[in-house]
């Protein structure tokens, strides 16, 4: 199987469906909380930031110190952590009691393969899909389960799509009743073919044959390498795809370009690209990156021209519009940008990687135009995965 550490920026709305439990809190007057992930620099460490999402955006930096290969993922007054690569673990948390985790599981199978726990699409208090990053299944799981024993409740098997049986699983979300799992089919680490999205019925738990893959595949080929991110573009039938496409190889890594943008098509399952990325000579953008939706006609990527403080750009796309241009959006072009999300009021969270000076910044909108909630709220370790859940009032 493929092993990987997983060093590059995660999309902050990768995005499942919140199955909108509320834990022991039920009664309790909630206010919505960004549950964001760390590292260090250096990658020798992680931890947990939840941060207020109104003014002045107050922080709790530092919580439940860890690995660096970490994420999150919020579910109404509680969130979970995957300790991915090296761990392979789940640990579930009371937003309200961050200190201590409720329950700690093991997301290996019994033969101690790398799972590599990705992550976690929740479809009820009692029912969610764990994507395993170095598995070719995914595990059918019970996110309020008192013991490990009765966590995994089930599992499906997508091995198919990749032939040393491990496809990446990378992404999901769960809409109009079916879980849409992208899969980035690596070969060695490197991207060498068209990514797929596999259709899950939820209702049965079985694979939908779309009849629009390829070699007997029943899942949907994308017209792109390496994808990363999936969202829904509310009030339509539309997902948004964004990959990254294939990094280069030694000695010069210069990319090959075959990423961009996405539109997925529900209804008819059909994948068209929206925002080709270029070629070795021609790339407007860069490689593309992080991705949010804001609603129908409001949507945003990072687009990368490499690793450095000044090489990430943030993009306003319209999502509907029949051809896509992407807008620069001021004061946010050349910078080190990473992991972006909406929080449940609208705003756009948009990570800041700079080693010297890490933290997240607020936008919000006027018109057709952006405007800066709050400059950067302070994370202390460079923010790396964002999403959104409940904390009670005081």
């Amino acid at each position: 199987m493929k092993l990987k550490t997983c060093l590059l920026l995660i999309p902050g709305l990768l995005l499942a469906a919140c199955g909108g439990g509320h834990g022991d809190n039920a009664g309790d007057s909630l206010t919505h909380v960004a549950v964001v992930a760390t590292r260090a620099p250096d990658y020798g460490s992680g931890a947990i930031s939840l941060i207020d999402t109104t003014a002045p955006f107050t922080a709790r930096n530092g919580l439940d110190s860890t690995i660096s290969d970490i994420a999150v993922r919020a579910d109404g007054d509680h969130y979970f952590v995957f300790k991915r690569y090296g761990s392979n673990q789940i640990a579930r948390y009371d937003a309200a009691d961050p200190a201590t985790p409720v329950w700690t599981y093991s997301t290996n199978d019994s033969d101690g393969e790398q799972s590599n726990p990705y992550d976690l699409i929740v479809a009820s208090p009692t029912k969610a899909y764990l994507l395993r990053y170095g598995s070719g299944t995914l595990w059918i799981v019970n996110p309020s389960a008192g013991s490990e024993a009765n966590f995994k409740t089930g599992e499906i098997d997508l091995s198919a799509y990749d032939s040393d049986g491990v496809p990446e699983m990378a992404a999901g979300l769960i809409k109009n009743g079916k879980l849409y799992v992208l899969m980035q089919r690596l070969q060695n680490y490197d991207a060498t073919q068209d990514g797929y999205v596999a259709v899950i019925d939820t209702a049965t738990d079985t694979e939908v044959d779309t009849g629009k893959g390829s070699d007997g595949l029943k899942g949907i080929e994308l017209p792109v390498f390496n994808p990363s991110a999936i969202v829904a573009v509310p009030g339509t039938d539309t997902l948004l795809i964004s990959a990254s496409g294939a990094y280069g190889s030694y000695p010069d890594y210069v990319p090959p370009y075959n990423g961009g943008l996405v539109r997925l098509d529900t209804d008819s399952d059909t994948a068209t690209l929206a925002l080709d990325d270029g070629d070795a000579d021609t790339h407007a953008y860069g490689q593309f990156d992080a991705l949010a939706v804001v609603d129908a006609h409001r949507a945003y990527f990072v687009g990368s021209n490499g690793y450095g403080d000044t090489d990430q750009t943030l993009y306003r796309i319209d999502p509907g519009a029949t051809t896509i241009a992407p807008v620069a959006v001021n004061d946010f072009a050349n910078r080190d940008l990473g992991a972006l999300a909406v929080d449940p009021d609208g705003q756009l969270w948009v990570a800041r990687t700079s080693d010297a000076a890490p933290g997240l910044s607020v936008l919000g909108f006027d018109g057709s135009q952006e405007t800066v909630n709050k400059a950067l709220i302070d994370t202390v370790l460079t923010p790396i995965n964002i999403d959104f859940g409940e904390v009670p009032t005081e």
